[in-house]
């Protein structure tokens, strides 16, 4: 019998991302954190949208851009003059603190935020690292400014994924968009694209609201991964 395929995924370390940004780290044996590629403001680096009172709300942590566009995101710096770590804290307290695993949800931010004086990429890392801990993912996590590897879009992706002895990669659905198939093709490296409709499960209240946090999910579910099933 021949042994599976070893699959790679890349994606940046966004700030406590939503449950999609987890399906897709557990369907690959290796997942790449794009931490070389330049910071985008306004996008989902340093914010998530949380569970409010009337609707989804953002959680954003500060970060100092002025003069500093176009900085990789591994060198962008968190605003720790703001106090934005107790603010998260009493946030999630607040919108969480009757959900049924409060506990373990605020245990995983807690440890997040332990750190003064952070860069953004550790600190999303380390909540990232935590919540694949929580789950028992056995994907293996990398960061891309430890693989040497530089250049830009197709080539840059199937150079990372050669890198982590990856034979197929497994793009996020918008790369059917911008993906060069020929460029995977001539390293010998299979393409897949990754899928994912959030999956109902009680939030405490009528209906459901998806693309949130995966602080949202553990806070309602614990460690099961209903949100996948």
């Amino acid at each position: 019998m021949s042994q599976a395929a070893r699959v790679v995924t890349i994606h940046q370390p966004n700030y406590a991302p939503w449950t999609g940004f987890f399906d897709k780290l557990a369907q690959a044996d290796v997942f790449v954190l794009l931490d070389t590629v330049p910071f985008t403001k306004g996008g989902y680096q340093n914010r998530v949208k949380v569970l409010g009172p009337n609707g989804p709300q953002w959680l954003t942590v500060p970060v100092l851009t002025k003069g500093l566009m176009g900085q990789p995101t591994s060198q962008v710096q968190v605003d720790d003059l703001k106090s934005w770590r107790q603010t998260h804290l009493k946030t999630l307290r607040t919108l969480y603190g009757r959900a049924p695993h409060a506990t373990e949800m605020l245990a995983v931010a807690e440890d997040a935020y332990a750190t003064p004086g952070d860069l953004l990429s550790p600190l999303c890392v380390r909540l990232i690292r935590r919540v694949v801990a929580g789950y028992g993912f056995g994907t293996e996590l990398v960061l891309a400014s430890d693989l040497g590897v530089s250049g830009s879009s197709s080539q840059l992706l199937a150079d990372i994924v050669t890198a982590c002895g990856g034979e197929r990669y497994l793009s996020g659905p918008s790369g059917r968009d911008y993906l060069d198939e020929r460029v995977f093709a001539e390293a010998g490296i299979g393409v897949d694209y990754h899928s994912f409709t959030p999956v109902p499960y009680p939030q405490g209240r009528d209906g459901f609201v998806g693309g949130l946090s995966i602080l949202d999910a553990i806070a309602h579910l614990g460690w099961d991964e209903a949100w996948r099933s």
